[in-house]
């Protein structure tokens, strides 16, 4: 069914509430050293671009969403006062090309929507879209092997497979597989407080 303006507008909020209260974490776990070019695919309300801005004077990000959800981000990020740092970019993630030169490509609460191949061919131009020894950071439900643990994670998948047309939750190992077939190097899961994790990989 299509979603009206309300209905992106409720899911942002929510979204937004819960990324601020998450960003902070990620930006700690992530890093800012060498990140001058900051790629927020999907970034949605633009929380993770702005407390990753805050962390950085020198930083400048780049919302890459819909255009029903621009409108929102621009208003956080006038809000933030960081209209000069943070650009944002009407796209479309299943299939645009991202650019180029990056330094950090950030991929938030976005894999679970898509099919494994959707998320290999995503990698692929998140690799692309990086400049040598950046690096892809995806905050994402992550399930150990067995995909029965953790258990929020694991009844997560379930609820994606039954309302989305191929999401699911994801393994470590299958993070690995995509990041490593994507040819990106020192892939490593940072373990965070809550249901989602990070999965890093860098180019070489």
């Amino acid at each position: 069914p299509e979603r009206g303006e309300d209905w992106t507008e409720a899911f942002i909020a929510a979204m937004h509430r819960n990324a601020q209260e998450r960003a902070p974490l990620v930006v700690r776990a992530v890093g800012t050293e060498g990140v001058q070019r900051m790629l927020d695919v999907g970034g949605g309300s633009g929380a993770y671009s702005i407390a990753f801005a805050r962390a950085s004077e020198t930083l400048r990000s780049e919302i890459l969403d819909l255009g029903t959800v621009l409108p929102i981000a621009r208003r956080h990020i006038q809000e933030a006062g960081l209209s000069g740092r943070i650009a944002t970019r009407q796209g479309d993630l299943r299939q645009d090309n991202f650019g180029t030169g990056y330094d950090l490509v950030f991929v938030s609460a976005i894999c679970h929507m898509l099919s494994p191949e959707e998320n290999r061919d995503l990698l692929r131009r998140c690799y692309a879209a990086l400049a040598p020894s950046g690096r892809v950071v995806i905050q994402d439900f992550v399930l150990e092997a067995d995909k029965t643990a953790p258990k929020m994670a694991a009844l997560f998948a379930l609820n994606m497979l039954v309302g989305t047309r191929a999401g699911s939750a994801y393994s470590d190992d299958e993070y690995t597989t995509w990041l490593r077939e994507a040819d990106f190097q020192d892939v490593r899961r940072i373990r965070l407080p809550g249901p989602s994790n990070l999965m890093v990989g860098t180019r070489r």
